[in-house]
């Protein structure tokens, strides 16, 4: 139990590391808000090693301390339905058995992305629809890079954590 706590302890805290380090990346995407998602990885990580109660332990902690600390309440929002609609897919995906870890990874940048739009619409109307082909083609190179970087760490890891 104390070896299961422990890594879920350090992989919220690299997940915020990462989620941190993020900001200091100059990529702009001419989207508003548009990242990389590093974070995710540490989701993704989760979701496979421990299952779907860890990954969503992680997952909120993460989105309430990054937005605690560097972000807004609006920002927080944005995080919050982005990150959790992404995990219920990649759970209901990776139920299936169906996909790979890069599918997976891709759907839940996709589904990231639209939990983002749908909390948008809430504040800025409909008008705001018109990103959605953008997400979702920064969708496919997001969540490749995420899908491939954790299948690497993946491979990497022992099979069982706890």
């Amino acid at each position: 139990m104390t070896k299961r706590i422990t890594y879920l302890s350090l992989l919220i805290a690299i997940a915020i590391i990462l989620g941190y380090l993020e900001t200091f990346i100059p990529i702009n995407f001419g989207i508003p808000g548009a990242k990389l998602g590093l974070a995710n990885l540490i989701g993704l990580i989760a979701l496979y090693r421990f299952g779907f109660r860890d990954a969503l332990i992680i997952t909120l902690l993460r989105v309430f301390i990054i937005a605690s600390v560097f972000t807004n309440y609006y920002m927080f929002l944005y995080s919050l339905s982005g990150a959790l609609l992404s995990l219920v897919i990649m759970v209901l995906l990776k139920k299936t058995k169906l996909f790979s870890t890069l599918i997976i990874s891709i759907s839940g940048a996709i589904f990231h992305n639209l939990g983002q739009i749908l909390v948008a619409l809430i504040f800025y109307g409909f008008n705001i629809i018109y990103y959605l082909p953008y997400l979702i083609i920064l969708s496919l190179i997001t969540g490749s890079v995420i899908g491939i970087l954790g299948q690497i760490i993946l491979a990497k890891l022992p099979k069982q954590l706890s």
